[in-house]
Formats: C-alpha cells, sequence, structure tokens
C-alpha cells in the first residue's frame, strides 16, 4: 500500500507522523521525490529545516522540480527583506497567491513541518487551510494534487491527533522495526497506513520499509501479525493453565468424595417407585357431576362468575 501511495495513488491530504524513537523526514522526502519523478511540481513550505539541508540527497532531476518557499531563516518577517515565507502569510488566500504565481502545473505541496505551525497559530485555523487550499487553489486555476505533512506525533494532545487523523486521507505512522529485516538495504522502519478511500471504504496495514539513495522508497512487505515473525509464532508452543493451581481451598474431589457426589439423588430426579405413584390414579376418589341448567347465566368471558362486572 506505501509503494503505490508514493506512486500517487491517492489524493487530498497525506500526514506522516513521526516520533522521537523514529523520524518521518526522511519518508516526506521520498514522497517529495515520487512526486518529482512524475513530473509534478513540488512545493515546499519548510519551518523546520533549511533549504540546503532540505534538499541534500535528491536526485538533479528531482531537485530541478521542487519549488522551496523558505519559512526557515525569517518566519516573523523581522528582516524586512520579504523574499521568504512569513507565518503571517499561512493563510488559503496568501498561500493560493503565492502557490500560482510560481507554477500552473499538477503541485503536491509539502510541509514541514505542520507541528512547528501548531504550536504557533490557533488550531482552526491550521486545519481550515489544509482543508480549503485545494479547492481555493482549484478555482485560481492550480491543481493541487495533493498535501503532504510531516507531524512530530510526540508534541501536540491526543485530541489534536485525532482531530487532524479524521481531516486526512492517509495518515502514515512510523515506528522502529522490531527486528532486523532480510532484505533491506539500510535501516528498515514500520509504516502503519491508514487510507480513507473516497468510496468510503478504510484500509489499514502494516509493512516493513526502507529509504535507498536519492530517496527512493523500498517496501520490504508486510509485517506479520502480532508485530513478530511468523518463523516465531510457528515455534511457539501454547501453554496449558491449571485454574485449580495456587489456590487457597482445594478444588478438587477425591473418588470417594466423588461417587458420594454421584449417589445423592437430585431434586428434580425421581425413582420408579416415585413416578409410579404419582402417576397412578386412586379409585377411592370422588366425582363431581355438574349439569347445568336452562336459568344457568353462563357468561364465555367469566366461567367462574368471580369478577365483578
Amino acid at each position: 500500500m506505501l509503494g503505490k501511495l508514493a506512486a500517487g495513488g491517492a489524493e487530498g491530504l497525506l500526514l506522516i507522523q513521526d516520533s522521537v524513537s523514529c523520524e518521518g523526514r526522511t519518508l516526506l522526502k521520498s514522497f517529495a521525490a515520487a512526486s518529482a519523478q512524475r513530473g509534478e511540481c513540488v512545493q515546499v513550505l519548510s519551518f523546520d529545516i533549511p533549504e540546503e539541508e532540505f534538499k541534500a540527497g535528491f536526485s538533479a532531476a528531482a531537485a530541478s522540480q521542487l519549488l522551496y518557499h523558505d519559512a526557515f531563516r525569517d518566519p516573523l518577517g523581522w528582516t524586512g527583506q520579504g523574499c521568504g515565507l512569513a507565518l503571517e502569510e499561512f493563510g488559503t488566500s496568501e498561500l493560493v497567491a503565492r502557490l500560482t504565481a510560481t507554477t500552473a502545473g499538477p503541485s503536491t505541496v509539502v510541509l514541514d513541518s505542520i507541528s512547528w505551525l501548531l504550536l504557533r497559530l490557533p488550531f482552526p485555523r491550521v486545519c481550515q487551510v489544509l482543508a480549503q487550499l485545494p479547492k481555493r487553489a482549484k478555482v485560481a486555476g492550480l491543481k493541487i494534487s495533493r498535501i503532504v505533512a510531516l507531524l512530530h506525533g510526540d508534541l501536540h494532545q491526543t485530541g489534536q491527533l485525532e482531530a487532524l487523523h479524521t481531516l486526512a486521507r492517509v495518515v502514515v505512522k512510523v515506528e522502529p522495526a522490531p527486528e532486523p529485516v532480510p532484505g533491506g538495504d539500510g535501516a528498515a522502519r514500520v509504516a502503519v497506513t491508514l487510507h480513507r478511500k473516497t468510496g468510503g471504504k478504510v484500509m489499514q496495514k502494516k509493512e516493513y520499509f526502507t529509504v535507498l539513495p536519492d530517496f527512493i522508497l523500498k517496501c520490504l512487505g508486510e509485517l506479520p501479525e502480532g508485530g513478530v515473525s511468523r518463523e516465531e509464532n510457528d515455534q511457539e508452543v501454547p501453554v496449558t493453565v491449571d485454574p485449580a493451581a495456587n489456590l487457597t481451598f482445594n478444588l478438587r474431589l477425591s473418588e470417594a468424595e466423588r461417587q458420594a457426589k454421584e449417589s445423592v439423588p437430585l431434586p428434580y430426579q425421581f425413582s420408579e417407585e416415585k413416578k409410579s405413584s404419582l402417576l397412578q390414579t386412586p379409585a377411592n376418589l370422588g366425582k363431581i357431576y355438574y349439569e347445568p341448567d336452562a336459568a344457568d347465566d353462563v357468561d364465555e368471558e367469566d366461567p367462574d362468575d368471580d369478577l365483578d362486572v
């Protein structure tokens, strides 16, 4: 699934959530490189790192497709030069004007990172920009195929993360690999991908992946169930648990106690003599004969005549 998504298999907002134990910027750059290889213009809004550090490692062909909007050097606009992207410009109208001025073809917008914005701007404002930017850009004549944003999950509350996950079409959480992966050319990691398709279907997969030079994504297969290898699952011996072990009372019966228990008749069990005595009709019982006469007032709803109607 991760390889198809990098190849352009989904549009809309794509979140790459990392943590202090596993960085996600390398995967973010691999999505940017894949978009550049498809001929799309990659608009990079960088807040976390400088331009030289972000562009390091890209091939010459991919680097030529990157349009860098520097929000790292002067995010508050204190120098007054106005050459970079200031924090106050992070609005739908301002971004549409900036993006349409540089290209007119299909574009991929890369945010590195959205966490920097969430720590300095109101949370609803950031969500509104992410939701409205593709629509407003389309009206202005620019098609934004997808927005790929890096999210540092350790820096935000659970409610904010859940709201962003609801807003996104694809959420990729990167985690360290629990074990060495054969065939991995580099440090393998785990991607937990949640993909909401247009028809409403939701798919989730865990995959091993690694990023090769020039930020080429290589998928190494799906993670087995439970996060352990299939070989370990085959070698596991089922453990039989004794419920009567380590108890403060005796839960078992001796053979004599078991025989005494089985010899006690239960209340609903009857012997043959008792069954025959209960089913036999005594011969000395009297009988009552009733012959209704014409004066009887018989009510079918009250045959016993005990209701005050």
